[in-house]
């Protein structure tokens, strides 16, 4: 089953310290927010860099909370980065209302896991979705030089006092309370993982797989059931193939590790193909 193999192969590349842990992924970010004691936005630091061939820029990787599964219709924010539309509040797809929610689910969700920890760097996030205000961000002088780019998707992220986001301490220690102890993940019916065999609640949305040809630039889906005739037992959404939290996460960090590396992904025509050995040894590759 290929949800076995590539968690498998997940579990070699941790030993080899070859892939993120749980609850955190690879983000490619083009801009720092950077912020006072206050909140207020000191600048946007620019974090890319010329390609090779100097032809484009190309984003800063960075290991930050993992991304989210969104769909056409909900508002799920990432944790301490996300684009435009989610941490200012605004983009340049003429649709005002969507982004204030967007921006709305970003403010509830920062307020949540950071409201009550006791960090400089957490007060700054906090006090700056508290006075932050959507309709005149765009107007803000510190977008002078870059609010064409960054309205188009730019991933962003928080830094205070020259540190990242994700290099704080405080921060990551409450993104992983909540990542493994969450009050959404222990609701629900327990079935059995189809991978590992324990009685979980299975993950209704499994996080998205990246660089797949013709798929949608925001992640396809690998387990996906979305019509009717798919589905048994009166069951939506991924809970007619159920897998962990563990399980959704582990395949998919394998697997788009896999397909951002070009000595595992093969393109052929309108197919993907990627291959891997096992034990994640280097050298039977």
């Amino acid at each position: 089953m290929i949800l076995q193999a590539l968690t498998a192969y997940y579990e070699a590349l941790v030993k080899k310290n070859g892939v993120a842990r749980p609850g955190w992924g690879n983000a490619k970010i083009s801009y720092a927010l950077e912020l006072d004691e206050n909140g207020g936005l000191i600048r946007a630091v620019p974090l890319s860099t010329p390609s090779a061939d100097g032809k484009k820029l190309l984003p800063r990787q960075m290991d930050l909370p993992a991304a989210v599964k969104r769909t056409g219709t909900s508002y799920r924010a990432n944790f301490l980065w996300d684009n435009s539309s989610y941490l200012l509040g605004f983009n340049a797809k003429g649709k005002p209302d969507r982004a204030r929610s967007c921006f709305a689910a970003a403010r509830e969700l920062h307020l949540a896991l950071l409201g009550a920890v006791d960090d400089p760097f957490a007060r700054a996030i906090c006090r700056f979705f508290e006075s932050w205000n959507p309709d005149t961000a765009a107007e803000n002088p510190v977008f002078a030089d870059c609010l064409g780019e960054i309205q188009k998707g730019a991933n962003l992220v928080f830094r205070f006092g020259g540190k990242f986001a994700g290099d704080d301490d405080a921060l990551r220690r409450a993104w992983q309370a909540h990542y493994d102890g969450g009050a959404e993940d222990a609701a629900g019916e327990t079935m059995r993982c189809l991978v590992t065999g324990k009685e979980v609640v299975p993950e209704k949305i499994h996080p998205p797989i990246k660089n797949v040809a013709g798929a949608q630039s925001s992640g396809a889906a690998l387990v996906s059931f979305n019509a009717e005739a798919f589905c048994s037992y009166g069951r939506e959404q991924n809970l007619n193939a159920p897998v962990g939290k563990y399980t959704a996460f582990a395949y998919a960090a394998a697997l788009n590790a896999l397909l951002a590396d070009r000595d595992h992904v093969r393109r052929f025509g309108d197919t993907t193909v990627v291959f891997w050995a096992e034990d994640a040894e280097p050298l039977y590759q």
